[in-house]
């Protein structure tokens, strides 16, 4: 029990879904006892008629119940829960008349079933049942509307009768639509917060490398354009003789290498800075400040580095990079591609002046 309850209580505050199962578990059982509970009425009031077709729906309810948990078919176990309801209606309302409010289940069943098909999940086209069980219910009970007002009915009770018995459908009716509008609602949230969820899944896995987990070039690009201020480096980095790596110790080695160096980018710059992986063993950096800032943040990855060192074929792997440096205070204007091209252009000047080293001027 408390299982259930705290299930509930994580449904109501949105930590959890409602699955299909339960859903229709709820239905049939909910409409199973109210049914159970009018075949006591109709004992109660001496009309066996009515007492054997309130039977006869909670047991269809109940079997149901029973066939649908042990084979899944939802679809199976909506149509039958809902016709029992539906015949058991309008046989109540030959019965003993229009006014004891028996009509108002073959209402409360239409949003049910809307609900109930188009929820489920495993029915197709569900728009074709849910139109097809609308328009026989809404045809079978404006026909026998106008049958019951002309006619008499069957049975025939005191008003106080018919009031207590009309209050009791009323209320059972009120209670049901009321749980199902929040099944709604809560399936609504659900629904709402998951796709929130995978829609910022799916701009995280378009904006960061699934390797680095670095932001990767366009999110980057993307970054810049909300920089406003002046004083920033643009440190262009990248690992040397990295091909030779892949070559040597396979790509597995390769990936544990730009894990490394993007791990200990991360730790050298400021929560402000920028880290990404702008392509292959390439990386880029935005740190705010000066340039002796900047010449810090290298230097700590170049010691990290040169510390660390990775094992592979029972070899250890030395990690050099070579980095090229540009500041914001260089140009004029916000030319994001120039500061780009001066921080590449010295990067391969220092590649071909030795590598593992800066370069912060063009030569």
């Amino acid at each position: 029990m408390s299982g259930i309850l705290k299930q509930a209580v994580l449904i109501v505050i949105g930590k959890a879904r409602i699955a299909g199962g339960d859903q229709f578990r709820f239905m049939a059982a909910f409409m199973g006892a109210v049914h159970l509970a009018l075949t006591g009425i109709g004992i109660l009031l001496g009309c066996q008629v009515l007492a054997g077709v309130s039977f006869a729906a909670a047991a269809a309810e109940f079997f149901m119940l029973y066939a649908v948990n042990r084979s899944g078919n939802y679809f199976a176990g909506i149509t039958v829960v809902y016709f029992a309801t539906c015949i058991h209606g309008l046989a109540a309302c030959v019965l003993l008349g229009w006014i004891y409010g028996f009509f108002l289940y073959n209402l409360v069943m239409i949003p049910m079933l809307f609900y109930m098909i188009c929820m489920t999940g495993d029915i197709l086209e569900p728009k074709k049942y849910v139109i097809l069980y609308t328009g026989a219910n809404c045809i079978a009970t404006l026909l026998l509307r106008r049958y019951v007002y002309l006619g008499e009915p069957l049975y025939a009770y005191t008003k106080e009768t018919a009031f207590w018995v009309s209050f009791f459908n009323h209320l059972v009716c009120f209670f049901f639509i009321t749980i199902f509008s929040e099944m709604f609602i809560l399936e609504l949230i659900a629904n709402r917060r998951e796709l929130r969820r995978q829609t910022e899944e799916l701009k995280h896995l378009a904006d960061y490398d699934g390797l680095t987990k670095l932001r990767n070039r366009r999110s980057m690009l993307a970054a810049w354009e909300g920089i406003c201020r002046e004083d920033y480096c643009v440190v262009m980095g990248d690992i040397d003789d990295f091909k030779k790596v892949n070559d040597t110790y396979g790509h597995e080695a390769g990936d544990e290498v730009l894990k490394m160096v993007a791990s200990s980018m991360q730790r050298a710059v400021d929560k402000e800075d920028y880290v990404s992986r702008w392509g292959g063993e390439e990386f880029l950096m935005i740190v705010f400040g000066s340039r002796s800032y900047a010449l810090k943040v290298v230097d700590k990855v170049q010691r990290e580095l040169q510390n660390t060192g990775l094992s592979a074929g029972g070899s250890r792997i030395v990690v050099t990079m070579t980095f090229g440096l540009s500041e914001r205070g260089e140009i004029s204007g916000k030319d994001v591609d120039e500061l780009i091209r001066r921080a590449d252009r010295r990067l391969y000047i220092g590649k071909n002046s030795g590598k593992n080293c800066i370069i912060m001027k063009d030569e």
